[in-house]
């Protein structure tokens, strides 16, 4: 039965499994029906495994900043530099914004609140704080990606990261 949900290398283990957990939960009432073993009760409590199975193995992996971007130390001097200008040219894209773009980005970024403390606390509708903040980190990010792609010699940092926005989270939290 487990076959035909698709697993086949673990299969007899999800069947022992089901076997273990039924002994010791289970009662012969919800088991056996007429004598025979109930097919519908039995398929339910192999699904239940086999789902438990897939979702042991699907836990997602969280992976540090580090990991993925080598964000520059204190010794290298020149990745160093190059994050540094990658930080105030950002600072720069963000003094040309509306200043209603600018003073609801600053609060975002500065006062680690969600959207609904800051819709609160300035009665701004949610959606226009989403939408405003979404369209800056937008912006933050094609500025980055223009970055790395015109200059990726002058930024070495831009040339260590997977993604884009990696960088982008990097940057926010160094603004």
């Amino acid at each position: 039965m487990v076959n035909t949900f698709g697993e086949y290398f673990f299969a007899e283990d999800i069947v022992q499994e089901t076997y273990i957990m039924l002994m010791k939960w289970s009662s012969e009432e919800k088991l056996f029906k007429d004598g025979n073993i109930s097919k519908g009760y039995m398929w339910l409590a192999l699904k239940n495994t086999f789902l438990q199975h897939v979702n042991k193995n699907n836990k997602i992996k969280f992976i540090s900043l580090e990991e993925v971007c080598n964000v520059p130390e204190e010794n290298n001097n020149a990745e160093n530099e190059a994050y540094n200008d990658l930080l105030n040219n950002v600072d720069l894209e963000c003094n040309n914004w509306h200043w209603y773009d600018k003073q609801l980005f600053e609060l975002y970024k500065n006062t680690n609140k969600s959207l609904r403390q800051i819709s609160a606390e300035t009665n701004i509708s949610v959606t226009s704080i989403f939408n405003t903040v979404k369209t800056c980190k937008k912006r933050i990010k094609n500025l980055i990606a223009m970055m790395a792609t015109t200059k990726a010699t002058k930024f070495p940092i831009a040339n260590n990261c997977k993604c884009v926005g990696v960088m982008v989270e990097a940057a926010f939290r160094n603004l």
